[in-house]
Order: C-alpha cells, then sequence, then structure tokens
C-alpha cells in the first residue's frame, strides 16, 4: 500500500523566519546574556571541563526551560586541527538518536491508518512470517544445533520497544575499549556475516538488507525480552513500504522539511562538509592510533586532515536504528536542527514557534508514553520483568528513549527522577526531558567523541539546571 496523500502533506506549512533562523536555536530566540559568575556561567564552566581537560574536541549544549532558551554553550572545537569552531551548527553524527525521529514516521503511518502497533510484522514484510528462535545451551551460550518455533509473532509495538527478539552485531570501531564477555560475544557473532557484508558495501538498498535479517534466527522469544539492536531499522524498511518512499526522502518530506531541519539526513553534501565535526576517539591504546602511554584525541574520520569523511556522498543503506556497520550508519543532524524536532514533539506535535506539526496530540503524546506496559502475554498478563532496559523495574521506554520511573537507578546515566525521558547516540550526543512538575526541562549536548559517555555529562548538566532554578526561586 502507497501513502495516500496526507493533511499534512497537502497543507502549506509555515516556515521558521530566516530573520530569526540566524539568532535562534530550535525556533527559539536567543537569551539575553546572564551576569558572569551566576549560577548559569558556573554551570556553562563545568559542563565544559571536559572539553578544557582534552577529553572532548568540542562541545554545543542547551537548556530550554518552559519553552524558552535559557543557556546555550558552544566550546571547543568541530575539527581541532583545523581550528574550526564548534557550534550549533556544526553538523554531527547523532547514531541512535536517529531512532527517535524513525518513531515519529512510524506514528504519522498509524495515523493515516496504514498500519497499527499491534500489527503482526509478518502482514507487512512476509520474510518475518513463523520465525524460529535460537535456543541457550544450559551454560547460557547459543545453541546452533537446535532452532524452535517463536512463541508468538514480531509486532510493531515489539519493534518500537526492542523486545522483537532482534539483536545486533558488535561495531568494533564504535564499541572499540569494550571488553565483552565470551557468551555476550558468541550471542552477537550471529549477526557478524551481516556487518561483514554491509561494511563491503553489498547492500545496495535496505529492503535487501531487511531480507538478509529475516533469515537470521531471533535471539529471544518476542515481547521476553529486552535486546537493544536491528529493531528500527526493520522499521525503517516498514515506512518505506508503506509511504512508497526511500526512508530519507520520507522523513524529508514529512517532518525534516516541514520543521526546516535543513542540515539533517543520512547523506553530506559537498557544500556542507566543511561544517561536518570530526569524529574522534580519546584513547591511549596503539590499536586505535595512540601514544600507548598518554590519552589523547585520535581523528576517526575523517582519518586525516584533507581527506573525505566516509558520509560524504549519497547514502545507499540509511540506518533507521543509527548504524547498520562498524562505523557509518544514522542521521546527521545538528544541535538546532535536533531541537526543532524535539520542541515539536513536547509541544503536543506542533512546534511551538513555527506552529508547524508533524503529529496529532495522540501521537506526540504516544511517543512520550512508556510503551513497556502495554506488552501483553497471551494469557494476558503484563510483560516480564526482562523486558525492561536492563531488567529493571524503575526503567520503561518511550519513542522517546528510556523512561525513569518510581524507583529509577541512580547511576551514570540515569539520577532516580521519575518521568525523566533520555536518549543518546554512540558520539556522545545525548538529551534528556524531564517534565519537572509542569516547568520542563529539555537538556541536549552534542559532541563528537568515542568511546560514547557514560551518561555522566548530561545527567550532571540536568541536575545542575534544576540547582540554578531552585536558586533563582529562592532569591526571587
Amino acid at each position: 500500500m502507497v501513502l495516500r496523500r496526507s493533511k499534512r502533506e497537502g497543507r502549506k506549512q509555515p516556515e521558521l523566519k530566516a530573520a530569526r533562523r540566524s539568532a535562534s536555536l530550535g525556533g527559539l530566540p536567543l537569551p539575553v546574556a546572564t551576569a558572569p559568575g551566576g549560577g548559569w556561567e558556573r554551570l556553562r564552566k563545568r559542563l565544559r571541563s571536559r572539553v578544557e581537560k582534552g577529553q572532548w574536541p568540542g562541545i554545543a549544549a542547551c537548556a530550554i526551560i518552559g519553552g524558552q532558551l535559557q543557556m546555550i554553550e558552544e566550546r571547543g572545537y568541530a575539527d581541532v586541527e583545523a581550528k574550526i569552531p564548534m557550534n550549533r551548527k556544526s553538523i554531527v553524527r547523532i547514531y541512535s538518536m536517529s531512532k527517535c525521529v524513525v518513531a515519529a514516521a512510524v506514528l504519522q503511518l498509524a495515523e493515516e491508518g496504514h498500519l497499527t502497533l499491534d500489527d503482526e510484522l509478518s502482514k507487512h514484510i512476509p520474510a518475518f512470517e513463523n520465525p524460529k528462535v535460537l535456543a541457550e545451551r544450559s551454560d547460557g551460550m547459543p545453541d546452533f544445533c537446535r532452532l524452535v518455533p517463536s512463541r508468538r509473532p514480531i509486532t510493531i509495538r515489539h519493534l518500537l520497544t526492542h523486545t522483537s527478539g532482534i539483536s545486533c552485531g558488535l561495531a568494533p570501531v564504535l564499541d572499540g575499549p569494550r571488553i565483552r564477555s565470551a557468551r555476550e560475544r558468541a550471542w552477537a557473532n550471529i549477526y557478524t556475516p551481516l556487518v561483514d557484508r554491509v561494511d563491503r558495501n553489498e547492500f545496495k538498498c535496505l529492503a535487501d538488507w531487511v531480507q538478509e535479517l529475516a533469515n537470521v534466527p531471533l535471539v529471544s522469544h518476542p515481547g521476553q525480552h529486552y535486546g537493544y539492536g536491528y529493531s528500527y531499522d526493520v522499521l525503517g524498511h516498514l515506512i518505506e513500504l508503506k509511504s512508497g518512499k526511500q526512508l530519507e526522502t520520507y522523513l524529508r518530506d514529512h517532518i525534516l522539511g516541514p520543521l526546516g531541519m535543513s542540515d539533517t539526513g543520512f547523506s553530506l553534501t559537498t557544500s556542507k562538509a566543511r561544517r561536518l565535526s570530526v569524529l574522534y576517539r580519546y584513547t591511549k591504546s596503539s590499536r586505535w592510533g595512540g601514544t600507548g602511554t598518554n590519552f589523547r584525541l585520535v581523528r576517526v574520520d575523517p582519518p586525516k586532515r584533507g581527506m573525505k569523511s566516509r558520509w560524504l556522498g549519497r547514502c545507499c543503506l540509511p540506518s533507521a536504528g543509527g548504524g547498520l556497520s562498524s562505523l557509518e550508519g544514522g542521521l546527521l543532524s545538528t544541535l538546532d536542527d535536533y531541537a526543532k524536532f524535539l520542541l515539536a514533539v513536547i509541544h503536543g506535535g506542533q512546534h511551538p514557534i513555527s506552529g508547524v506539526r508533524i503529529l496529532s496530540k495522540a501521537s506526540a503524546e504516544l511517543m512520550m508514553t512508556d510503551l513497556i506496559d502495554q506488552l501483553r502475554s497471551a494469557g494476558g498478563r503484563g510483560p516480564p520483568s526482562s523486558a525492561r532496559p536492563y531488567d529493571s523495574l524503575g526503567l520503561g521506554l518511550s519513542c522517546m528513549g528510556e523512561v525513569q520511573r518510581r524507583g529509577a537507578p541512580k547511576d551514570q546515566w540515569f539520577d532516580g527522577v521519575e518521568g525523566v525521558r533520555q536518549w543518546g547516540g554512540a558520539a556522545s550526543c545525548a538529551f534528556k526531558y524531564d517534565p519537572n512538575h509542569g516547568r520542563p526541562i529539555l537538556a541536549m549536548l552534542m559532541t563528537q567523541a568515542l568511546p560514547q559517555d557514560d551518561g555522566a555529562t548530561i545527567t550532571h548538566f540536568v541536575r545542575g539546571i534544576r540547582q540554578v532554578m531552585q536558586a533563582e526561586t529562592d532569591t526571587a
């Protein structure tokens, strides 16, 4: 079925005014400069500490409170060697944060009546009919000699919640420093041939890749376990099937274009190449270009100054989930662009300044909803604890990332505050949204550094915002 012309597409959408665009972030006017030494200045200083320590090349970050841009920090370099400053217009690889945009596209299709979240995936992609699950040995390793029928079909809701039973392979360049157990490696190696074929550019379209993925057995029964993986890449192809358009074209026509996100896409044109931030790795390992003794920033892409980025040119295999190869994948975006998208979602599907609507209010609310509890077993019971991120009852999952529930953990990524939504990408970009009792906080940061930050930076950023807000309230 091909997507019919929607009301969104047929209605002329107002665009962000060019006069405001240069003096705004995400369409919001830039804040008035604050007094030196105040709470916001101290927060900026803490936020840029990793740049000043040489651990990150640069950072572009912002704090939006109650729909008003309160603080912006632009520090360091997008290209250290060329001394190109990092700012809100610097183009970055957002990797897994691509998923949020793709989820919005899926809900648009649901609004149009082309699918429901409880549809069986095989209704739309027959290759996933009657999936088989790879059995597990008593020692926890995969039993390659035994496949068992899936207890239930994969649904679109399973894909949105990473409970489809589809996992993913390892990305050696992105995961470089991580030490994984033999069991984890064994299960991930199921996808190694697929990753290798992507690295060799053997796939020319997402449809071919999805067809091959469907031949790989599931690692768990759908709805049983949270398993981060390629589920959103399958959704990307589903968007293509139901819209009759390539994924990048659909996103441009229905989300990126209407919102004025002109720097967001899977491809990088030559005219924008200078604004692409260099991807660095902070390492001392000689394996990754370090000295073997002292930590330093090493260029990953482009590997040398003057060389072309792997992202330059048309993307043949767009990753709706953020990455299908050992390095490339996902959307390119900027702090300015991604803020437009987040602002539209958290304001009921409509950008608060431009008036552009990308989702109905109901769909925007669904984007923020914890979807895990909506998973049901055949007997009508709720989902097992293993269907939640990291098996934690204090965490749920929405289309906008992890949701902190009552009893949420307090560690690097999480601060235990109920209602916070958060997500991040492999190159250390991240955002958090805190409803904050009616005075919502949206915090975002963009950089280009491997390995991925452990979440402490964005968590400390949000805590600092709360502290400054409380101090201002106390002195009012």
